[in-house]
């Protein structure tokens, strides 16, 4: 049940993705004659306004047929061979929104389900809920019901300044913070302790207790907002260490048959966990889709911006050329990543390395 559960999951998102599309060509002036979900021989098709509706046999993932192209990846035609309603006939800006909205529609949806998990979560507050033993907060007495007041005279206003105070700060550092106790303020001092599993991570080791409510709509859509600016963030390092070889490509790279199976783990350990699971593959499925390579979303937006700078469409015989190349190199890619799943369930290897 999980893994289906995990294949929906990746076939929603990828929906999700050309439905973007989609509603940005219509928005544009684009005709589209079909959007489908899945492909193959088609299940239900209806016809509203404009457009067929379709829900095919194959259920992985869907497309937007636009007039004038084939499909998204493929390469635009030269233009004057179609109607003013056809995609290669629009100028460039609004090519550019029918592909971008692609990547975006994937980032709007990691923000709403980020969102959508912070309505359910209770802010932390700067009160002591339990204290992890062996840290500095278990040497120096802190105690259950302790609040934070200041770390080395800043004032603490919430959990989240605290947190930043401490991660300014490395393992072994010295640290004075005052605590309210029974009405009155105490002062402690001590060496920061490491967390175990990011030895260069500095942790005063006190626990937060919840707050009796919960964050609102607005609230939580901003904090969805922060979260994944903070994970594209970790995706700008996350390629950076494989450009530079920080990190093993072979560790890194994941196929649908990992993706799949990573989900599946995670929906054994509860909705919330898969959901997050999902905005964090939504995430990379827009940061994947923008790289400049064809026939990617980003590869087009290259090609577009190409064409504004030259003040002419790219031929269309050295955008074939691309192509090609670029969808040898993302075959290329997902060959050796369905290879390095295949090794790590063959020989009992996560499909994410233990840190």
């Amino acid at each position: 049940m999980t893994i289906l559960a995990a294949i929906l999951g990746l076939i929603f998102l990828i929906v999700i993705h050309e439905l973007g599309h989609m509603l940005a060509a219509k928005a544009m002036g684009v005709h589209v004659p079909e959007f489908g979900v899945g492909f193959g021989p088609a299940l239900i098709k209806k016809k509203i306004g404009k457009t067929i509706y379709s829900f095919r046999i194959i259920l992985l993932g869907g497309f937007a047929k636009m007039e004038g192209m084939e499909g998204m990846a493929s390469v635009e035609k030269e233009t004057g061979e179609f109607g003013p309603d056809a995609y290669p006939s629009k100028p460039a800006w609004r090519r550019a929104v029918i592909i971008f909205a692609g990547p975006f529609a994937n980032l709007l949806a990691a923000v709403v389900i980020f969102a959508v998990l912070f309505m359910g979560i209770s802010p932390p507050t700067t009160e002591v809920e339990s204290v992890v033993s062996g840290s500095l907060a278990e040497q120096v007495g802190l105690q259950e019901g302790d609040r934070i007041v200041s770390v080395d005279g800043q004032q603490i206003e919430d959990w989240g300044q605290f947190q930043q105070a401490v991660d300014a700060r490395s393992p072994g550092d010295e640290v004075e913070f005052v605590v309210e106790r029974g009405g009155e303020r105490e002062e402690f001092s001590g060496a920061l302790t490491a967390d175990e599993r990011d030895p260069e991570r500095a942790l005063v080791g006190v626990q937060p207790k919840p707050s009796e409510e919960t964050y609102g709509p607005l609230q939580a859509l901003g904090l969805g907002v922060e979260r994944t600016v903070q994970v594209l963030g970790l995706f700008g390092w996350f390629i950076g260490q494989l450009a530079t070889g920080g990190i093993s490509f072979y560790d890194s790279v994941s196929s649908p048959i990992g993706v799949v199976g990573v989900s599946s783990d995670v929906a054994e350990q509860g909705a919330q966990s898969f959901a997050a699971l999902l905005a964090l593959i939504s995430l990379n499925l827009a940061v994947f889709n923008l790289l400049p390579i064809l026939p990617l979303d980003g590869g087009h937006l290259f090609f577009i911006a190409a064409e504004k700078v030259l003040g002419r469409p790219v031929s269309a015989e050295t955008v074939a050329k691309v192509a090609a190349f670029g969808l040898a190199l993302i075959l290329m890619l997902f060959v050796f990543a369905t290879y390095a799943d295949l090794s790590k369930i063959f020989t009992g290897q996560p499909f994410i390395p233990d840190p």
